[in-house]
C-alpha cells in the first residue's frame, strides 16, 4: 500500500512531508522576506542630501563617528529582530544593559577579580535577565509587554541600588579598545557589529533555526504541531536578546571608559525604531537582520545630519520620528497595492 504524501505550512513556507520535515526545511522564501527598498532610498537620499548640504558629513572622523552609533544599534537591533520575529517584544534591553555593565564594573572594581572573570559575570547577568523574562512570558503566561515594562524598572532599579548614584571609571586597555579602538579607520565596535550582523543573518535566512523561528511567530500553533518546541524558542529569544545586551553595556562601557546606572534611557526607542525601519513586521513572522543592518545606519546618519547642518541636537528625536513615519508609509502604501 502507497504511503500517503501529506505536506503542511507554516506562515505560508511550505514544507516537505510531515515525515521528514527536519531534514527538509526549505530556505527564507516567501512571505518571510523583507522588503529592503524603503530603508536603502531614505539612506540614499540623506547622502545625496548632504553631499550638498554638507560635504564635512563624510570626513573620516564623522563617518566614524556615525559608525559608532550604528554598531550599538545594529548589535541590539540583532537580538530585537529575533525577539520581534517570534512575536515577542522586550521593553527591558536598556536595563539589562545596564545592570549587567554595573555587574561587570563592580566584579571588576569593587571586588578585584580578574577581567575574564568580570566579563563571564556581566555577559552571564545579561543572559539570566532574558531567562527570566522568557520564562515569565513562556511559563506563566504573561504578556511580554507586561513583563519586560517590569523588568525593565526592577533592573534598572537594582542597578541604582547598588550603585548609588555612582560612576564605575577607569576601565583595562583591554575593554577601552573594545569600545572605541579602531584598526587602521575602521572601529572595533564596527567590526564586532557586522560579525554579528553577518551570522545572525545566515541563521535567519538559510538556517533550520532561522526558519523555525519564523515559523513560530507567525503561526505557533502551526509550528507545534509540525514539531517546534515553540517555548523553548521563545525563551531562546530572550536569553540571547539579555546576552546581546551584556554584550553592548561593555561595548558602551568601554566607549565611555565610564558605567553610569542611569543611562542608556533612550537605547531602547533607538533600538525598536532600527528594527521596525527596516521592515522586521512588528506582529511576528516576518523579520530581516540585513533591514536591522540599513535601519541601524539610516537612524545613525539622520541623527548625526541634524547635527552636521546645524540645527539643535533637539531636533535629533524629531528627525528620527519623520524617517520612521515615512519610511514605515512606504511599507504601508506598497503593502496596499499589492493587496488590490
Amino acid at each position: 500500500m502507497a504511503q500517503e504524501n501529506t505536506t503542511s505550512s507554516v506562515g505560508g513556507v511550505a514544507t516537505t512531508p510531515v515525515g521528514g520535515w527536519r531534514e527538509n526545511l526549505p530556505p527564507l522564501l516567501g512571505p518571510t522576506k523583507v522588503p529592503l527598498a524603503a530603508p536603502a532610498v531614505m539612506l540614499c537620499i540623506i547622502v545625496v542630501v548632504m553631499l550638498f548640504a554638507a560635504p564635512t558629513f563624510f570626513s573620516v572622523g564623522n563617518l566614524r563617528a556615525i559608525a559608532m552609533d550604528a554598531s550599538l544599534f545594529m548589535l541590539l537591533g540583532v537580538g530585537m529582530t529575533a525577539v520581534i520575529t517570534s512575536r515577542g517584544i522586550d521593553l527591558s534591553i536598556g536595563a539589562i544593559l545596564i545592570l549587567s555593565s554595573v555587574a561587570f564594573a563592580a566584579a571588576l572594581k569593587d571586588f578585584g577579580l580578574p577581567l575574564f572573570l568580570a566579563l563571564f559575570i556581566g555577559l552571564a547577568v545579561g543572559a539570566l535577565c532574558g531567562l527570566v523574562n522568557g520564562l515569565l512570558v513562556t511559563k506563566l503566561k504573561m504578556p511580554d509587554f507586561i513583563v519586560t515594562l517590569s523588568t525593565e524598572l526592577v533592573f534598572r532599579g537594582l542597578a541604582l541600588v547598588y550603585a548609588g548614584g555612582g560612576v564605575f571609571f577607569g576601565f583595562p586597555e583591554a575593554i577601552r579598545f573594545f569600545g572605541r579602538g579602531r584598526i587602521g579607520e575602521v572601529p572595533i565596535p564596527l567590526i564586532v557589529a557586522l560579525a554579528v550582523v553577518v551570522i545572525a543573518h545566515l541563521i535567519f535566512a538559510y538556517h533550520r533555526v532561522g526558519v523555525r523561528l519564523h515559523a513560530v511567530g507567525a503561526n505557533p500553533l502551526g509550528a507545534k504541531r509540525l514539531g517546534v518546541n515553540v517555548q523553548n524558542y521563545r525563551i531562546g529569544v530572550y536569553v540571547f536578546m539579555g546576552l546581546i545586551a551584556a554584550i553592548g553595556g561593555i561595548m558602551l562601557a568601554g566607549r565611555l571608559d565610564a558605567v553610569v546606572a542611569s543611562g542608556a534611557v533612550t537605547i531602547l526607542l533607538n533600538t525598536i525604531a532600527a528594527v521596525i525601519v527596516g521592515g522586521t513586521y512588528l506582529f511576528g513572522g516576518r523579520g530581516s537582520v540585513v533591514g536591522t543592518f540599513l535601519g541601524a545606519w539610516l537612524l545613525a546618519a539622520i541623527t548625526n545630519a541634524v547635527v552636521m547642518l546645524g540645527f539643535e541636537a533637539f531636533w535629533q528625536n524629531v528627525a528620527a520620528g519623520a524617517v520612521i513615519l515615512i519610511t514605515i508609509g512606504l511599507y504601508s502604501h506598497r503593502s496596499g497595492r499589492s493587496e488590490e
